[in-house]
């Protein structure tokens, strides 16, 4: 997924989803009210339920500390939406199985903010991928085969329970 064109239709999706999006919620100036001001008190306390993650080591280390076997990060170095916005994509492979490979590899997915994050979300979802997201990074698990799908739907939860990160799919 990590291709040249991958990039080019994930880039272009994103522009359309993010001026779809905009078109239906427009600015939030034209709001008033105590509806306003209730919603920025609970948005910080809804962000403080993610723990923040600086890197991506931060990140393969936590799941280790949860029982989880992970390999080691790799840098990636293709030109993505994820490098596009200003963020860095790693590659790693993440199983609850001791002993047996993981079914593909996974990315760590480290975003310079959380608009970044939401744009990249709904691309991942819309192509059908499953992922583990926090406040400003994502964890990619495989969908590269039937069986590398299953087992991520299967071990997302355990991910979002480590990390403190909510399942997107």
């Amino acid at each position: 997924m990590r291709t040249t064109i991958t990039a080019a239709l994930a880039g272009s999706l994103g522009i359309v989803i993010g001026a779809a999006g905009w078109a239906l919620l427009g600015p939030e100036k034209t709001t008033t009210g105590s509806t306003t001001a209730h919603a920025s008190r609970t948005a910080p306390a809804a962000k403080a339920r993610a723990q923040r993650y600086g890197t991506a080591q931060q990140i393969a280390d936590a799941l280790e500390k949860a029982g989880l076997t992970v390999s080691m990060v790799h840098k990636e170095t293709d030109d993505t939406y994820i490098t596009e916005v200003g963020g860095t994509a790693y590659d790693f492979t993440v199983s609850d199985k001791a002993g047996r490979p993981a079914p593909g590899d996974s990315g760590i997915n480290m975003f310079p903010n959380t608009e970044a994050l939401k744009t990249w979300t709904g691309l991942s979802k819309g192509m059908g991928g499953i992922a583990v997201t926090g406040d400003t990074w994502a964890v990619s698990l495989p969908t590269t085969s039937k069986a590398a799908r299953a087992d991520s739907k299967r071990l997302a939860p355990r991910v979002a329970k480590a990390l403190d990160g909510v399942v997107q799919q």
